[in-house]
């Protein structure tokens, strides 16, 4: 019923957009950007229905290359992105949806931490992504919250400091369909620390 609602929402918004074109100047961008965050809040929801209602359709690669592609994304916008040197190990997945996952997480350590410093490791049973950055970090009762969907820890609410509070819900939903989790962590010396890990 969401996913439904949020999709119907295209349609008059498309129409408000018809009819702001006469508006005075002032108006018509006050409006326009108005529709823009209404449009991105309803793809974010599309977003999250889909990864906890999508069963993954799976496919085996090397997730070290998928994990330099995301970060050359960042990395090439300007963002302080890298990825540190280390082992490769191949997964079963979905590959849409662990690039997704990946996505979110370096943008979340971005957004609220400046910058993204991944790590990718493995255990006997799954692949690991590390992904650390060097920001405030979170208070304790915050470290499960931000995973709920809508919730924000950048209390201002302000959209240029953070987007609609549905990038962890959505990656570790789909972490979750993979039989993973993503978690997160202050570090010992500064700065969060996010954990994807993928049963490999």
């Amino acid at each position: 019923m969401v996913g439904s609602m949020a999709h119907d929402l295209r349609t008059p918004l498309m129409r408000l957009a018809l009819l702001l074109q006469d508006a005075p100047d002032a108006i018509r961008h006050a409006g326009e950007a108005e529709i823009r965050e209404i449009d991105q809040m309803a793809a974010g929801v599309l977003a999250l229905v889909r990864d906890h209602s999508h069963t993954p359709k799976r496919q085996r690669l090397a997730l070290r290359s998928l994990t330099e592609t995301v970060v050359e994304e960042f990395a090439d916008t300007g963002q302080d992105v890298s990825l540190l040197p280390g082992i490769d190990v191949e997964v079963e997945v979905d590959v849409p949806g662990i690039r997704r996952l990946l996505t979110n997480v370096i943008e979340n350590a971005v957004v609220y931490g400046g910058e993204a410093h991944v790590e990718l490791t493995a255990t006997d049973e799954a692949a690991i992504v590390e992904v650390r950055d060097r920001g405030p970090g979170l208070a304790a009762g915050d470290l499960e919250r931000v995973f709920e969907p809508f919730y924000r820890g950048e209390p201002s609410r302000n959209r240029k400091t953070g987007g609609i509070g549905l990038g962890l819900a959505s990656a570790r939903a789909i972490a979750r369909a993979h039989g993973g989790d993503v978690t997160l962590a202050n570090h010992s010396v500064g700065g969060l620390l996010a954990l994807v890990t993928i049963p490999r």
